[in-house]
């Protein structure tokens, strides 16, 4: 299966030293999930974590009044379910294969003994809870600060940033999301959404296809999500 996206250097695989990434890499089970698969639901009281080894999934919880809204996206060399494992608390969140992805799941007691064996990674993997929720907090700040258009701009900055791919037009942004979806993590409607994608469009930002944004005109993008 080819990996659909580069590898970010962020991930928390790609942070760990040779011997403990080689090590992490060794435990477990692999697993192939097709897209629109469930690696996990929200609710659940598994107590396992699993690492993508090539692919995509997202994060969602249910509201109350029953809209679903993405959380966050995680890609190959990514951690899932490590705040259930701290915690001891049920799955927050839906992770679902946006598509297919080869992952690899490590009981909680042996990933445990792995962060034993290998203090550093025990580092990488505060690290990353920081990060997570970092993008959690920098979402709610963004919510309250600033209008649907800027927040729309300024995540899809860090979305391209983070997974762009190089192209003729600019930076492909290929997760396989509806525009609904990446609305959702701006904490706007789908039809909100749909609206801003064609603003910043129409401002000559971004181009949109089918599951994929191409930001065409960085500068432009981050003009109108007021990142200096």
């Amino acid at each position: 299966m080819a990996n659909p996206l580069p590898r970010p250097t962020g991930t928390y695989l790609e942070t760990l030293p040779d011997a403990a990434r080689g090590a992490l890499l060794d435990l477990g089970a692999s697993r192939l999930h097709r897209r629109g698969e469930a690696l996990m639901r929200e609710g659940d009281l598994s107590d396992h974590v699993v690492l993508i080894e090539q692919g995509l999934v997202k994060a969602t919880v249910t509201l109350e009044n029953g809209r679903v809204a993405l959380l966050n996206i995680k890609v190959g060399g990514d951690l899932i379910g490590e705040m259930a494992l701290i915690t001891g608390e049920p799955r927050s969140a839906t992770v679902t294969a946006c598509v297919d992805s080869r992952v690899r799941v490590v009981s909680a007691a042996t990933f445990t003994r792995f962060l034993t064996d290998h203090p550093a990674a025990h580092f990488a993997l505060d690290r990353t809870i920081v990060r997570t929720m970092r993008w959690g907090e920098q979402r709610r700040t963004d919510f309250n600060g600033y209008p649907a258009s800027a927040r729309l701009a300024r995540v899809l900055v860090y979305l391209a940033d983070a997974y762009g791919r190089k192209s003729v037009g600019g930076v492909a942004l290929e997760l396989g999301l509806t525009q609904g979806e990446i609305g959702s993590l701006v904490g706007v409607e789908e039809d909100t959404a749909r609206r801003e994608f064609r603003t910043l469009r129409d401002r000559e930002a971004i181009s949109v296809g089918y599951r994929s944004v191409t930001i065409v005109d960085r500068d432009r993008l981050r003009e109108i999500g007021e990142l200096t």
